[in-house]
């Protein structure tokens, strides 16, 4: 929403107070699915299996032309998650690779990341951070000669579901499971990989996070399991 213009976001908030809303299928498949999804200016990219596909809306701006744009590939498996960033698809994959395709090419990049499934990446500043099923948060440079050299690893002693930069580049957060440690949610140092802080307490187990995001440098939003959607403020005190 941040790239919307201001008019047209008081319109839409109007419309969700207000419950207006027009339904329509812009894709089927065979097959049940469930994609990751972005949009990106008139753009749609979504995963199918293990590809990404980038379709473009029609001139009405409630359908897709059908032919895809673009086709990003190199998972083996599924593309569990993926982000744009600086011209970049991240994506990541149960075959426990991430992948670096640029967009406007046919560059392709897949280096093995973790021993099991990547659940989720972030990437801002040319920094890459990952999540992934073995307990594991990484983080990964995002220059071309330096692609899979592994910068911190970080033992979060519990599957990482959700992960995030702050827009300050100064640290990430990560969503865990909930079930290996006490506090799913917690706050490390982006060139250290120490932790910083953990937010909350008193989680059920099993209250995974399935995702975060920062609104601010200071705000945060978290969503899991438990059915909340939590705000954060990462100025008061959150131990």
């Amino acid at each position: 929403m941040a790239n919307v213009p201001v008019k047209e976001r008081v319109k839409v908030s109007q419309n969700w107070r207000l419950g207006r809303c027009r339904e329509g299928i812009l894709l089927k498949w065979r097959c049940s699915q469930m994609p990751w999804m972005q949009l990106e200016g008139d753009s749609l990219y979504i995963s199918q299996a293990n590809f990404i596909l980038a379709y473009q809306f029609r001139p009405d701006g409630a359908s897709l032309n059908r032919r895809p744009l673009g086709v990003f590939a190199g998972h083996d498996e599924d593309v569990c998650h993926f982000v744009l960033a600086n011209s970049h698809i991240i994506s990541a994959g149960g075959d426990g690779k991430i992948g670096v395709h640029k967009i406007h090419s046919t560059f392709t990049v897949k280096y093995s990341a973790h021993e099991q499934e990547v659940n989720c990446v972030d990437c801002r500043g040319g920094i890459i951070v990952s999540g992934s099923r073995d307990r594991t948060a990484k983080v990964w440079p995002l220059a071309s000669g330096r692609l899979g050299q592994c910068l911190h690893t970080i033992q979060t002693e519990d599957r990482v579901w959700s992960i995030a930069i702050s827009p300050l580049l100064s640290s990430f957060v990560t969503g865990t499971a909930c079930c290996g440690h006490f506090s799913p949610l917690r706050i490390w140092d982006l060139n250290s990989g120490q932790l910083m802080m953990h937010l909350g307490s008193d989680f059920p187990p099993g209250a995974g996070v399935l995702d975060v995001m920062y609104e601010s440098p200071s705000t945060l939003l978290s969503c899991g399991y438990d059915t909340y959607v939590r705000y954060w403020d990462l100025r008061a005190s959150v131990r």
